[in-house]
């Protein structure tokens, strides 16, 4: 917009004048729309999923705990029978591990656990699938962060979920005095809904 102010002072007359005049903006050209040929992703969602669901957080305890190896075999377990408690909770949501602690103790050895500081997404088609869970393994009074944590749910159902657990045992736990004399542990876990 253009604004044209003319004054003329007419002093001898003994008169003022002041005129304004107002000019509006013209536009001459404007630029051409632009058009967008790019494909947006197309989000679909499951024919049995309801997406106004809320989801639920479902807890899990540790009920049993069978161990499978350091030595390859059930033996193991069975020969320490009760000298060996576990204890344990894991909370799942939407096809994901929110949290997980598990603290595992043999009698006459340091306690082990587990605690998982970063969610862990479950393959929901395939239950063979392996995932790796995060967290802070501690024996005795040792801790090693960023430890992974290898999982093959082998079931999950809103009323159980069994793993099979692998992990190695990190290196500065083996050469502490933490007592384990062995560098990696699997193990089967059974949890029950709470």
């Amino acid at each position: 917009m253009t604004i044209v102010h003319a004054r003329s002072s007419w002093r001898a007359l003994g008169v003022v004048a002041s005129v304004s005049a107002v000019i509006p903006l013209c536009l001459v050209g404007c630029a051409p729309a632009v058009e967008n040929d790019a494909n947006a992703a197309e989000l679909r969602a499951a024919p049995d999923s309801n997406l106004m669901t809320v989801p639920v957080d479902r807890t899990y305890a540790i009920t049993e705990f069978n161990l499978n190896a350091p030595l390859g075999s059930s033996s193991l377990h069975e020969a320490l029978g009760e000298r060996i408690s576990s204890t344990g909770t894991m909370v799942v949501r939407d096809g994901m591990i929110m949290s997980a602690e598990l603290q595992v103790a043999i009698e006459d050895m340091p306690e082990a656990s587990f605690v998982q500081t970063k969610p862990t997404m479950l393959m929901r088609d395939d239950m063979e699938e392996t995932v790796t869970s995060v967290g802070t393994l501690s024996v005795g009074d040792l801790s090693q962060p960023n430890t992974s944590v290898e999982l093959r749910p082998t079931e999950l159902s809103e009323d159980q979920a069994q793993f099979d657990v692998t992990f190695a045992v990190p290196d500065n736990l083996l050469v502490s005095n933490a007592g384990w004399p062995f560098d990696e542990v699997s193990a089967h876990l059974v949890l029950t809904a709470q």
